[in-house]
């Protein structure tokens, strides 16, 4: 019994002293953060038995904001996504391509502080570039022709993402999400999902 109310007090500690960090963050305020993960490429592409695609990648994400209330925040940030490729190959066509994004965000979040506290969902615009490169080796006979092209399209776009923000001091917090970037590069055909950790620094 003596063991039963130990494990009672320390999870009513560990949950007091959760609520209690999560209660110590800044009300308003400039942050900075760092943002990083895996995103994996969502493009809509003919494809046949000859394409092999690898459209996994990684993603880092540098920014900063105002927090304007416990529950409001706005946010700026240049992001980078490696690179996707795609390639091709029968009995006398080898290609090889491959795309890479990078751009900035405007980003606007609301976190939850009753019913599910440090869940919060975002919204946003996009302006990004797409950088593709491929190149082409032709056989004819005993003749190899090679083409290579460089090409890169930028527009706008916008985001949606969801995820848990936790705070592990007054100026330190923690957190993880989900978020889908769409039309990058201006291109409706191209859109990415995204698993990230952040770390950010209020002010």
């Amino acid at each position: 019994m003596k063991k039963s109310y130990l494990c009672v007090a320390g999870a009513m500690l560990l949950a007091s002293t959760a609520a209690s960090a999560q209660a110590v963050k800044a009300e308003r305020g400039f942050y900075v953060g760092l943002e990083g993960g895996a995103a994996r490429y969502d493009i809509d592409v003919v494809r046949s038995r000859n394409v092999t695609e690898k459209n996994d990648a990684g993603m880092l994400r540098l920014g900063g904001g105002y927090q304007l209330s416990p529950n409001f925040s706005l946010e700026a940030a240049y992001f980078r996504i490696g690179d996707t490729t795609l390639d091709y190959a029968d009995a006398h066509t080898r290609e090889h391509a491959k795309a890479n994004v990078s751009g900035f965000d405007l980003t606007a979040a609301y976190r939850f502080s009753e019913g599910l506290p440090g869940v919060y969902v975002k919204g946003g615009f996009i302006q990004s570039t797409v950088k593709e490169t491929a190149r082409s080796e032709t056989r004819d006979l005993n003749n190899i022709s090679i083409d290579t092209v460089q090409v890169s399209a930028s527009g706008t776009g916008y985001l949606l993402g969801v995820g848990y923000e936790y705070d592990l001091a007054r100026s330190v917090s923690i957190g993880g999400g989900y978020t889908r970037l769409e039309n990058l590069g201006g291109r409706s055909n191209i859109a990415v999902n995204l698993w990230s950790a952040t770390l950010k620094y209020r002010f």
